[in-house]
């Protein structure tokens, strides 16, 4: 069986206007990432020993188990995390079967408005551009979508960066299919969907440098040199009906998120503003787990708490809340101290 991970980023091409930079060309840019499912051992292996090598040879100031290239961005800079990411590709490039790309081709000029909404809701005109930045975070999983098309068949288990999305035909279709598993933030505690992010910054950044376009030719020749097939698939007009949304209702990811899940409570802070030992643990957790991890909102994420699934607390209240649903559930609770002295222990 084959193993598929999938990410997304952003590709936009800008030029001058009247003296400005404008942006005029854009779309979210997919990558699933497909290696055999008897080589994931050897790949987490390989993986962690390049980045660890790595992070030391850049001085990467936070240590992590898994490194997504937004954080390398932030902490080390791009002209250091380029080549960074690249060193752990070449590094894992014979265990790679297939990189699949997939991106959107919507030109404004030509389609001047998406068409959406319709089912339970009124139907909206938005314009191109508006559409196509929505299509951003829901991405992963279009591009999952987009590679069942050509790989139906095949019997494959599909792992799914987190996501964000109003129902469309795309997301049916693929759940038909099959029952992939989304992992919340997945760069960051996922081998291969770290590495697919990785290569939707990569195949940006050596377009760039190459001075090509965005075009099917194009990335397979920017990857030439490595030991791994590319795929391409654009998404048109023709398919548009697929991918665009036709109800304003979410999708709910609850019984698809990967397990065990580890949810980090800390009280009156946002894990957005979480960061050093706390957070890094709470990756790494994750990793050790074969789970994902994501901040808990008693107001949207109470539902999502299953047997098996870790609960991290900081905070009284937040303390309360642990061992209340470890009276509900067969969980792990640990106050955020001891989560991070457990995973320096396992580490």
């Amino acid at each position: 069986m084959q193993i598929v991970a999938f990410d997304s980023g952003d590709f936009s091409r800008r030029k001058k206007v009247e003296g400005k930079k404008e942006i005029v060309f854009f779309t979210p840019l997919g990558i699933g990432v497909s290696i055999n499912e008897k080589s994931m051992e050897k790949f987490k292996s390989v993986y962690l020993n390049a980045c660890k090598k790595l992070a030391g040879e850049f001085r990467v100031p936070t240590k992590r188990v898994v490194y997504s290239h937004a954080n390398l961005w932030k902490e080390i800079g791009h002209r250091k995390a380029v080549p960074f990411c690249d060193n752990v590709i070449k590094e894992l490039q014979k265990l790679i079967d297939l990189v699949f790309v997939s991106y959107v081709v919507l030109p404004p000029d030509e389609v001047e408005s998406v068409k959406v909404g319709g089912y339970g809701c009124p139907i909206e005109d938005i314009p191109t551009m508006t559409f196509l930045r929505n299509l951003s975070p829901m991405f992963s999983y279009i591009t999952a979508w987009s590679y069942t098309g050509r790989h139906m068949k095949e019997n494959h288990a599909y792992l799914l960066h987190n996501f964000s999305s109003k129902l469309t035909i795309a997301w049916q279709d693929l759940t038909e299919h099959t029952a992939p598993k989304i992992f919340p933030k997945g760069d960051e505690c996922n081998p291969l969907i770290s590495i697919a992010d990785m290569f939707a910054y990569l195949t940006d950044k050596k377009l760039w440098d190459a001075k090509l376009w965005l075009e099917p030719d194009n990335i397979v020749n920017v990857w030439a040199d490595y030991d791994f097939e590319v795929e391409v698939r654009f998404l048109d007009e023709n398919v548009l009906s697929k991918y665009r949304w036709f109800s304003q209702e979410q999708i709910d990811t609850t019984n698809y998120l990967v397990r065990p899940m580890i949810f980090l409570d800390i009280e009156g802070i946002s894990i957005s503003k979480v960061t050093g030992d706390p957070y890094v643990s709470a990756a790494a957790y994750a990793f050790l787990k074969g789970g994902g991890f994501q901040g808990f909102d008693e107001g949207i994420d109470a539902g999502k708490i299953r047997d098996g699934d870790v609960y991290a607390y900081a905070g009284e209240k937040a303390k309360e809340r642990a061992f209340a649903f470890k009276d509900m559930y067969d969980i792990e609770v640990y106050s955020i101290r001891e989560l991070r002295q457990k995973v320096q222990v396992l580490l």
